[in-house]
């Protein structure tokens, strides 16, 4: 509860009062010739239930990065906006917080956050490891820290429990005390230091616990004690409990009883700022400290359960006091009377710390929020509300389902409330009010639930009932109320459960409407809506019947129900409100079909749903402000509508608004432009004009890091983490992170892009978690950001991720097997090579043996048997056996010559076969006419050794048959490549056979085979008149040649 007071009230207003909720503007009211109001700040509220580690706060304070800190009795407490992070004393781990008990907190201007601890003394904070840092003074008694400020020379400087007054020099590392002993540089008349303050001139107010307070000049090293003599001032204390620079170089200093105003000039001063007695009775106590915000409202916190008074225009005599206390029927009012600390952080929001928890003001809630308090006189008669009709700004009726009709003066904020009354005929029918009205005469109609109409007449403040019987017509259904419009022609249309009707002034009953044609409408129809546009035409919403169109001019009635086959058909059949817009579009809002825009001149529906941004499909209420922009209530939410961009903003509890859920009929914009919205738990008022975009961009930072599910314990503390190292085998992670703006998780938008893997950037919604598996190894940057309630989006946060390759990925390991296979292939290669030779030399010396050895051997067989033959005393037999003798030696010896050439490795390249090809077709077609033709393709080294042998035996065959057989005076020989394949042609002219009938012989049957050995093909094609054709084909496979040349070496073995 807040009481207001000029500064010429004279006593606090007892009657009962209007009951306002409100958070950034106040109303005034007027009572007998007094001014005086009773308001509510909305608080949300933050205890041990939603993650602190302890209710009571000794200190607020946001430092730099945008995180938000809560000195409790029991660990310090670190806020993102959505979960609190404690720091605690644990004697297991080093640099953690020496003590529990925080008293105090600051952050120096090189960013530098220092804690001040009840019996563990002041360290400093390492963002980078979320470790403390005590700092040892070398004095005693210097744990106990109560309070910590800097001067203007960079110098810190904290007041002690029985220590006094210390300084710490950051550029030297130096530490001073001051205090009470006659040792002391610069002596104090009191050790328990409880605040301080610094001037310009860098001289320093300090407060203390029953010695006052003193101007402290540490250059001039002169102290000024300011002393009062409680004998001769009453009030006066020298019980100090915190000073603050104030206006016109006064401070102002909060004492154990009250906050007076010190003009040091004048040695001067004014208790409890000079306000009314009747105020100053509440002042008279313990101030635990005074505040002001940006709006230059001064806020005094007390001690002994008064709360917090709030004082407007605090340096003008006409200052307007408001007292904020805990009111046990508002859930949202301050949770504890004891206030311990007052804060107010970058967004212009307040913090109060309690006894009991946190309570936090928002700055950026414009709406104003009436309530139902049912303890107190003074407020809404109910909760859920069903109309409002303003009447000419005087007065604003307010519908109340169950709970009748308000009247609320808003000259001077009074409600009176109307009721049914058994007793009173001119009372309301029944109190479950469905629809309000204002007539152009002034007359208030209001609708009922069960029965029928009411008319107020506001001069005699009496009603007249209207109740409705007819014989075509549900009872029941007629006397359900759901809207009530006036026409240009000042006919009064009555939607009701039953249709809609004509209100008969004159025979004061229902007539069906149109009364000519009323057959063009449906039998049976629920009239939720109803609005004549500006060309006179009725619209009018149904409830499972569409949204109607009657044109009364030209007879003619339009009915437009979903049709699922058409994308512009409308959206739903239960039709809850219609309203026309500045450009003639007619907006429709549906029960469960969001809102439908109506074009005239394309006669289509175009839809908004939650799929667009709507909060909710349950639509109550559509207007338009004086900037084109619809504000649509829901059933979770109010939504702001821009039409151009097509975007929603949606505003909710934690805006301001008293309830998400809204009601039917419950909106209304005046002629003003301010709009009403009515909700299930109460009523909010608001100009448009009043609601700024926040135009801040969020702060955004890391919260947790996960490998495979699991918080990763890194090196550093996660928001200040810029760089992440992993493992090969750790490439399954999770990013967690918010905006530190201080508003619900699922106020923001999030974005996040991982370079190298996501091709753009990621838009998550409100979803702050970014998922990666799989990654392979490599160097990538990590870009997340985020956008405020207003799509005002942050710049890129950026953490560099490394993961490392495995053992075997790695660099030089590659290069090690790079290497390993080029010694591996210098090996083979060498072992190759050194077999080759091997080879080579073992054919040499093969060759040399058989042209040695047993070629010799053969040439003296031969020799010595052309000798024999020429012996006279042979007979006929032995000269036979010596011939044949001969001749074998001399054939032994030609193909032994073959054996010889073919093993010579000097003789293994193509040209050296093709030439001994040529010399054996020159010995042995000696006399004929032939010729021999070779592709210069050919590459008769590709085969190994055995394969040209067998090339050359089966030509050397084919030649001897030419010879033999053939008789044949030419010869034609080809050695070409085709395709993959050699080809060698031998072909004649001579004596042919017949190829069927031939008897094969040794030497066919040796050709054929020595052909299937390679793999290839022999065609023999011969007739009588055109000679003979030997046509050889062998495959050449170069892959197998080479790896049989690799691993398949057949080595001869020397005997």
């Amino acid at each position: 509860m807040i009481r207001r007071i000029t500064g010429q009230l004279e006593i606090i207003l007892s009657s009962a009062l209007l009951v306002i909720i409100i958070n950034t503007s106040f109303f005034l009211s007027k009572h007998y010739n007094l001014q005086a109001q009773t308001h509510h700040f909305t608080f949300e509220h933050y205890t041990i239930a939603n993650g602190l580690s302890n209710n009571l706060i000794n200190t607020i304070l946001q430092t730099r990065d945008g995180f938000i800190w809560f000195a409790t009795m029991d660990g310090l407490n670190r806020f993102d906006g959505q979960r609190f992070v404690v720091y605690k004393h644990d004697p297991l781990v080093n640099n953690s917080l020496p003590e529990n008990y925080i008293r105090s907190l600051f952050e120096s201007s090189d960013g530098t956050f220092w804690v001040g601890t009840w019996g563990g003394g002041l360290c400093k904070y390492d963002p980078l490891h979320e470790s403390f840092l005590k700092i040892e003074t070398g004095f005693e008694k210097d744990n106990y820290i109560q309070c910590i400020q800097e001067d203007n020379d960079k110098n810190l400087w904290f007041g002690t429990l029985a220590g006094g007054l210390f300084k710490y020099n950051l550029v030297s590392n130096r530490i001073y005390n001051y205090n009470s002993s006659t040792r002391s540089p610069i002596r104090l008349l009191n050790d328990n230091i409880t605040t301080i303050a610094v001037n310009k001139d860098n001289t320093l107010w300090i407060g203390t616990w029953g010695s006052g307070f003193s101007l402290f000049d540490e250059q001039k090293k002169v102290v000024k004690h300011i002393v009062r003599n409680s004998s001769k001032i009453p009030y006066s204390n020298n019980n100090i409990w915190f000073i603050q620079k104030y206006v016109d170089n006064s401070i102002l200093v909060s004492s154990d009883y009250g906050v007076d105003i010190y003009y040091p000039d004048k040695n001067l001063f004014h208790h409890n700022l000079n306000l009314n007695l009747k105020i100053q009775a509440g002042l008279n106590s313990p101030i635990r400290q005074t505040f002001l915000d940006s709006k230059n409202r001064l806020w005094i916190g007390t001690y002994e359960y008064h709360g917090i008074f709030v004082i407007e225009n605090h340096s003008s005599e006409h200052n307007q006091v408001y007292n904020v206390i805990r009111e046990e029927d508002d859930p949202n009012s301050l949770s504890s009377n004891r206030v311990q600390w007052i804060y107010e952080d970058r967004k212009k929001n307040i913090w109060i710390g309690t006894e009991d928890g946190l309570n936090k003001l928002s700055a950026t809630k414009p709406f104003v929020n009436y309530k139902y308090f049912p303890f107190r006189a003074g407020g809404l008669g109910g909760r859920v509300i069903s109309g409002i009709v303003n009447s000419k700004n005087k007065f604003l009726w307010i519908g109340l389902a169950g709970s009748g009709l308000d009247k609320i003066d808003l000259t001077t904020n009074t409600v009176k409330h109307y009721h049914h009354n058994p007793l009173d005929p001119n009372s309301l029918s029944e109190d479950d009010v469905t629809a309000l009205y204002e007539d152009k005469v002034g007359n208030i109609w209001v609708g009922t639930r069960n029965f029928g109409l009411n008319c107020l007449n506001t001069k005699t403040n009496s009603f007249r009932r209207y109740v409705f019987t007819s014989e075509n017509t549900d009872h029941v259904n007629l006397n359900w109320i759901h809207q009530v419009l006036e026409t240009k022609d000042g006919e009064l249309l009555v939607g009701t459960n039953a249709g809609l009707k004509l209100f008969d002034r004159k025979s004061q009953s229902l007539a069906n409407y149109p009364s000519k044609n009323f057959d063009l409408f449906p039998k049976k129809y629920s009239a939720n809506a109803i609005l004549e546009d500006k060309s006179g035409e009725l619209w009018i919403g149904t409830w499972l019947d569409g949204l109607l169109r009657y044109n009364n001019k030209q007879n003619k009635l339009i009915q437009y129900l979903p049709d699922r086959k058409s994308e512009n058909s409308i959206s739903s059949n239960k039709i809850t409100c219609i309203t026309e817009d500045s450009n003639g579009f007619i907006w429709v809002g549906t029960h469960s079909g969001g809102i439908n825009k109506f074009d005239k001149s394309t006669q289509k529906f175009f839809n908004y749903s939650i799929k667009q941004g709507l909060p909710n499909d349950v639509v109550f209420g559509i207007l338009e402000d004086d900037n084109g922009y619809l504000w649509i209530s829901t059933l979770n939410g109010l939504a702001r509508f821009d039409t151009k961009k097509e975007k929603f903003r949606t505003y909710d509890v934690s805006d301001g608004i008293v309830d998400n859920r809204f009601n039917w009929h419950a909106s209304l914009k005046d002629n003003l432009g301010k709009m009403y919205f009515g909700t299930i738990n109460g009523l909010i008022t608001f100009h448009p004009s009043s609601i700024q975009i926040d135009s801040q961009p969020p702060f955004v930072v890391l919260t947790s890091f996960k490998i495979f599910g699991k918080e990763a314990q890194l090196p550093q503390s996660l928001p200040s983490t810029k760089e992440i190292f992993l493992n090969y085998d750790q490439n399954f992670f999770s990013f967690e992170f918010t905006a530190l703006d201080l508003a619900p998780a699922y106020k923001h938008q999030f974005s996040y892009f991982l370079e190298g893997v996501d091709p753009n950037w990621v838009s998550s919604g409100s979803r702050s978690t970014a998922f990666y598996t799989d990654v392979p190894p490599g160097d990538y940057k990590f870009y997340f950001k985020a956008a405020n309630m207003d799509e005002v989006w942050s710049s890129a946060a950026i953490v560099d991720i490394h993961i490392r390759a495995a053992w075997w990925m790695t660099w030089w390991f590659k290069v090690l097997i790079i290497l390993l296979l080029l010694a591996a292939g210098y090996f083979i290669y060498w072992f190759r090579l050194k077999q080759k030779l091997e080879i080579q030399n073992i054919r040499l010396s093969i060759a040399n043996d058989l042209h040695d050895e047993i070629g010799s051997n053969l040439s003296s067989i031969n020799v010595d048997s052309q000798l024999l033959m020429n012996n006279c005393s042979l007979d006929d037999t032995q000269k036979e056996l010596t011939t044949f003798i001969s001749k074998t030696a001399k054939e032994t010896v030609e193909t032994m010559r073959d054996i010889i050439w073919f093993i010579n490795p000097n003789n293994d390249f193509s040209k050296d076969m093709i030439n001994k090809m040529k010399e054996t077709a020159a010995k042995l077609l000696a006399g004929t006419n032939w010729t021999f033709h070779s592709d210069p393709n050919v590459r008769l080294e590709d085969f190994n050794l055995e394969n040209r042998r067998n090339i050359y035996l089966i030509y050397k065959e084919a030649l001897n048959n030419v010879v033999r057989h053939a008789e044949s005076q030419s010869c034609f020989i080809n050695l070409s490549m085709i395709d993959d394949k050699l080809e060698l042609v031998v072909s004649d002219k001579g004596k042919g056979f017949d190829v069927k009938s031939i008897q094969e012989n040794n030497g066919l049957r040796s050709i054929k085979r020595r052909a299937a050995m390679m793999n290839g093909s022999l065609i023999i094609n011969s007739d009588s008149k055109n000679g003979t054709m030997v046509k050889l084909l062998v495959p050449i496979n170069y892959q197998k040649f080479k790896i049989n040349k690799i691993f398949n070496l057949n080595i001869p073995k020397i005997p």
